[in-house]
């Protein structure tokens, strides 16, 4: 597919996309604002595909120093009332964990999504992590896509939870 119509396409089309991809076109349609990762597989394609589109769409979007700054990055963001999103590796979730429990209990004024690809087989990690043990420590939502579609919508909806 043309990564431009992820950009250009209108709610509502149909598209044949990767789960990252999916993630990338629901980030869009949210409004998202300021995007910031650290990359690391199995979550690289978004952050490939959002430093191509962010400028289309309109995204300040950068690779970050590690998930710690990135967490910050969008922290900052949302507590400035703008919609951020920040997306990980399950390993990268520990190493943004002191951050990610201090923005769950002080808040944000803007929407911030967190994406945290967990690779439970172990296919492209270092080890197999459960990451939804940090949303119950932080008593934050967690969101479960099954499909494509669910993740692009699930991103949107998690922007209105926020």
């Amino acid at each position: 597919m043309n990564l431009k119509e992820l950009v250009t396409g209108v709610s509502g089309d149909k598209q044949f996309l990767l789960g990252n991809e999916a993630a990338v076109r629901g980030v869009i349609e949210a409004g998202v604002s300021i995007a910031a990762t650290y990359p690391g597989t199995p979550s690289s394609e978004i952050g490939n595909i959002l430093s191509v589109l962010a400028k289309d769409a309109n995204i300040y979007f950068e690779f970050s120093t590690n998930e710690k700054v990135a967490m910050e990055v969008a922290a900052t963001a949302a507590a400035s009332g703008l919609r951020s999103f920040t997306f990980m590796k399950h390993v990268g979730l520990n190493a943004a964990a002191d951050s990610f429990m201090t923005t769950a209990y002080s808040g944000v004024n803007g929407g911030m999504v967190i994406l945290s690809a967990d690779d439970p087989s172990l296919f492209s990690s270092q080890n197999e992590q459960d990451t939804r043990n940090y949303a119950k420590l932080a008593n934050m939502p967690i969101l479960e896509p099954s499909n494509c579609q669910e993740v692009k919508d699930m991103v949107k909806y998690a922007f209105d939870l926020s």
